[in-house]
């Protein structure tokens, strides 16, 4: 069974393949530092992000919050879910690049098993959102207004009201800081 999340994905998904018709050759430009991805430092950010919580603001690094993302898509994921895994890469100007891996066969084989995209980070109506500038599989990507589906499904699901609501975000090099309002 498809949950609200897996449905985003195989959404985004979808669009990105779907859109790929008007792209270019080149792959999207993903930093690269590496990113440890584990239970334990997921474990850790979630203790972080409670306390950040109640004190209206907290701070995560890069592998703090794959970690998290990628721990809590797993366990909330089901069978169906399509994602093995998150990375975010944080850089200064509130920029943002995702890697989104994905079970063998949700793809072509020929675009591999990652969905690559870079934007930026920021908060509107007092929710976190993400405004994509470009999305890519292998050596293909898209720009423009065929990303605007793709931002709508995503921010759809940052909307959610349980998420919180958020005064302000930032991100640095290696680390993303959000403050809450009414804190």
């Amino acid at each position: 069974m498809l949950n609200r999340r897996n449905w985003v994905v195989l959404i985004v998904s979808l669009l990105l393949v779907a859109s790929l018709a008007g792209c270019t050759a080149t792959a999207v430009s993903m930093p690269d530092r590496p990113i440890t991805v584990d239970v334990q430092t997921a474990l850790d950010a979630q203790n972080m992000a409670m306390s950040g919580l109640m004190a209206g603001s907290l701070e995560l690094d890069e592998s703090q919050f794959s970690s998290l993302l990628s721990v809590l898509l797993e366990q909330n994921g089901g069978e169906n879910n399509p994602v093995t895994g998150v990375n975010v890469w944080f850089e200064p100007d509130n920029q943002v690049f995702i890697r989104v891996n994905l079970k063998e066969g949700v793809l072509p084989a020929n675009f591999g098993n990652t969905l690559d995209l870079a934007g930026t980070i920021g908060v509107e109506n007092n929710h976190v959102v993400v405004d994509l500038s470009q999305a890519g599989v292998g050596n293909m990507s898209v720009s423009g207004a065929a990303l605007a589906p793709i931002n709508a499904q995503i921010n759809a699901a940052l909307a959610d009201p349980s998420l919180g609501v958020a005064a302000n975000v930032t991100t640095d090099t290696g680390k993303l800081t959000v403050s809450l309002g009414g804190m």
